[in-house]
């Protein structure tokens, strides 16, 4: 793949700074005083579809690295749960992790481990490589989703449909709360944590796959780069930490090879594929037996 011109520019990002910067304070600010039960069911719920559904499964394995098919309507909801994450529209996502895997802990990684830990957890986030800003050329990037208009439509109101759907679980919740009227209180509630805590959330759990996974951890594959296997992030971040499984097998839908390696996405798409909803599943090239050779004491923080 070769890097479009604005490769060589980088900026920093305000809009990206003060988006982050104001969803961590905001959910610092109001996590506890808006604490209730319903909340936190909305966190682990939207945590479930953003994280899972809409990252590990949508835009990573389905979309970036084609790991499996699935009907145009199941693509359309997980990239739309993927949207709601709120880390860039499907066609910049990909393009950016397809630009990761082509120059992995390179300088033209985005997110080049070799920079330090910081840099890869957020810092590349804020000092914005051009060409993964500016349509025109991370569009190239990632041409084969260019012809479904649901994803560019999500592309183009990544901020609207967050607000959207922010103002919907006000409502719900000020509707449907236990207070006479319009429960306020349950309202804020799930706003603060089915939207605020939740995206910060995400945001560093998917960030540990760029940091903590290329920096802690075991390399049984010689991958040749800093990619770890990682059994903290895999946990938090449904399968993914991985890493160095993934980056040696990138298109195989399974990153967990054995059965200690615990990968909830992998359990999803097992399951989507028993009611007939996927197919065409890649797996990884070895054989199951030389998987279960690898000792789970191997894995290390």
């Amino acid at each position: 793949m070769k890097l479009r011109p604005h490769s060589a520019i980088v900026k920093f990002s305000w809009k990206n700074f003060i988006w982050i910067g104001g969803l961590h304070l905001l959910a610092l600010a109001f996590v506890v005083p808006y604490f209730s039960w319903a909340g936190v069911i909305a966190f682990f719920t939207m945590y479930y579809l953003t994280g899972m559904v809409g990252i590990t499964f949508g835009f990573h394995r389905l979309f970036t690295h084609k790991a499996f098919v699935v009907p145009t309507w199941l693509g359309n909801f997980a990239a739309f749960c993927g949207t709601l994450a709120c880390q860039g529209g499907p066609i910049s996502w990909v393009a950016s992790h397809r630009t990761h895997h082509m120059f992995s802990d390179k300088h033209e990684d985005p997110h080049d481990a070799t920079k330090g830990f910081w840099h890869s957890h957020f810092i590349w986030v804020f000092n914005r490589r051009q060409d993964l800003d500016i349509f025109d050329d991370y569009k190239h990037y990632a041409p084969d989703m260019l012809n479904n208009k649901f994803i560019l439509f999500l592309e183009n109101n990544m901020i609207l449909i967050q607000i959207v759907f922010g103002l919907s679980l006000l409502a719900a919740g000020g509707i449907f709360g236990s207070s006479p009227g319009f429960d306020w209180s349950n309202a804020n509630s799930l706003v603060v944590y089915g939207v605020f805590l939740r995206l910060v959330v995400i945001y560093h759990v998917t960030w540990f796959v760029n940091s903590a996974a290329h920096k802690w951890g075991s390399q049984p594959n010689n991958t040749q780069d800093l990619s770890r296997n990682n059994w903290w992030v895999a946990l938090v971040s449904f399968g993914e930490g991985w890493h160095n499984n993934h980056h040696a097998q990138p298109r195989s839908a399974r990153h967990g090879w054995t059965w200690w390696q615990f990968d909830s996405t992998w359990i999803l798409i097992q399951t989507l594929r028993v009611f007939g909803l996927i197919k065409n599943v890649k797996l990884p090239q070895q054989t199951a037996e030389s998987f279960e050779s690898t000792a789970p004491e191997a894995v290390r923080i």
